[in-house]
């Protein structure tokens, strides 16, 4: 008997599973169930929205800063007498093909200064105080990208679906703090973020992490450029966890639609029926190769801590995104951006080339860009690449770009490896410098003193997502808080996974659950 009444509780979970498995595939109850499901929504009208037609769509999730979270709201955020109004804290743009199961993530700065309609040129974070409509039109108008649905998170409801997934894992090779957004790493390896850790690391702008007995502060890349990497990151790993536990555990399953359902508020065109088709389109999307890109910026000249746009890359980089995926032979479109900033068409003769340092050496990128203006070239814009582990150096180039990829490759010194990244759009070059670089050459290839013959790659799309950003590097001390030089400082990618700063010289991350 007692053997017996050990094992009932098993029993017991073993049949709830199977009566949720049963429900969810039993054809019309279960899309009774997931119908039930999505009307729990809250759903508001969001004016200016982009028709939606059947095919591709871009939709604007906005992570909101607001402390009026109602009375199931935690006092840790503060209160709307504290904080008054609301921002958007995150700004993602989800581009959406069903037709090949691609999604692209494009990130911009809360810090961007743009003309926002009614209050002249501000951060743009500051249009979501008027609402979602007036953010939705500065999206259209300054960016030039069509927004046709809308979907906003508050503190509460992101710990509420961190909670739902039951998480995720990710690596930290030092200790790590953050005394604004109450992150608390207390040693290195790999930590459960869900709840309030998993807000204060997506929430992070003043991230420090313990290295040689004392706390640093990561200033490269800049403190919100270095939160987006943060917000992708915890992105993908929530897309896979999801997949991987709701998908095999129907109650985890019940658990992350429920999260889901009860913590988001979308546009009031964003029907049932469109949640299901794509979400039925898109089951096949492989989370680890969504590629995030963030939209180009350099450190503002006439206002402190913001951003300006680059108007030479940026459009380029907006064309990327909305073709991304699209099925051969199809074309996305702009919405009326100003005619200086539209997508500009970049003939063979006249590659716009993309400079992005790889070796962490401070000013390369610069001098790069310098040295190849110099030689004629037209330069789009320069930052850093997403790690500073390149040995060498790399030029990588679109769609009917080789020869110019090869000409472009002969010129750099230490050579250079050539690798195709099929979603960078025709006539755009991107030179990534690396460790043995010593500058650009004038000498044409096949004559005496030119670099060797470039190597070939090739590489899947995912591997197209740049953040091209503008940083800073000093070796100073600030309120304590040690500032090392660039390097260690830096948020990095090991093997396509985001790693914190901290990670030294021949360090390799520990492997964290899925």
């Amino acid at each position: 008997m007692l053997k017996r009444g050990r094992r009932w509780p098993r029993r017991l979970l073993i049949s709830a599973n199977v009566f949720v498995l049963v429900v969810l595939l039993a054809g019309a109850s279960a899309y009774g169930y997931v119908q039930w499901r999505l009307n729990q929504v809250k759903r508001i009208s969001v004016p200016g929205l982009a028709a939606a037609k059947a095919g591709p769509m871009t939709i604007l999730m906005v992570g909101s800063d607001t402390r009026n979270l109602g009375s199931g709201g935690s006092a840790a955020f503060g209160n709307s007498q504290q904080v008054t109004g609301q921002r958007s804290d995150t700004i993602v743009l989800a581009h959406i093909v069903p037709a090949t199961s691609s999604i692209a993530l494009l990130s911009i700065p809360r810090d961007l200064l743009v003309d926002i309609p009614g209050m002249g040129t501000t951060r743009i974070n500051a249009a979501f105080d008027s609402g979602p409509a007036l953010l939705v039109k500065t999206i259209e108008q300054d960016i030039g990208i069509p927004v046709n649905h809308f979907a906003v998170v508050n503190f509460a409801s992101f710990t509420k679906l961190s909670d739902a997934i039951g998480g995720v894992y990710q690596y930290f090779p030092t200790p790590a703090r953050d005394l604004f957004s109450n992150l608390n790493v207390p040693k290195a390896g790999c930590v459960l973020l869900k709840g309030t850790q998993a807000l204060g690391f997506v929430r992070s702008r003043e991230y420090q992490y313990f290295l040689n007995g004392t706390w640093n502060y990561q200033l490269v890349p800049e403190s919100d450029l270095a939160r987006i990497q943060r917000q992708q990151a915890f992105i993908k790993l929530a897309i896979k966890k999801a997949e991987h536990s709701a998908l095999s555990n129907p109650l985890t399953l019940n658990s992350v639609l429920s999260g889901i359902t009860s913590s988001i508020t979308v546009d009031s065109t964003f029907s049932n029926s469109l949640m299901i088709n794509l979400a039925l389109a898109m089951r096949h999307t492989n989370a680890a190769g969504i590629p995030n890109w963030t939209y180009p910026n350099v450190n503002s000249a006439s206002v402190p801590g913001a951003l300006d746009p680059v108007p030479s890359a940026d459009q380029q980089m907006v064309h990327q995104f909305l073709n991304y995926g699209l099925p051969s032979g199809a074309t996305a479109t702009t919405t009326g951006a100003p005619a200086s900033a539209g997508p500009r068409k970049a003939t063979k003769a006249r590659e716009v080339v993309e400079v992005l340092n790889g070796s962490g050496l401070n000013g390369q990128a610069a001098q790069a860009a310098t040295a190849l203006k110099a030689a004629g070239m037209q330069i789009g814009s320069t930052g850093n690449a997403a790690n500073f582990n390149y040995v060498s150096s790399v030029v990588e180039y679109g769609p009917g770009s080789a020869a110019s990829a090869r000409s472009l490759a002969a010129r750099v010194g230490g050579g250079a490896t050539l690798q195709e990244v099929r979603s960078l759009a025709s006539g755009t070059l991107v030179l990534v410098t690396g460790q043995d670089y010593t500058g650009i050459s004038k000498v044409p290839a096949g004559t005496a003193g030119a670099p060797p013959p470039p190597s070939t790659t090739s590489a899947p799309p995912s591997t197209a997502a740049h953040v091209v950003t503008a940083t800073s590097s000093s070796t100073s001390s600030s309120g304590g808080l040690t500032v090392p030089p660039t390097g260690v400082d830096s948020s990095s990618y090991y093997h396509g996974q985001y790693v914190p700063p901290g990670l030294q010289p021949g360090q390799v991350p520990q492997t964290c659950p899925s």
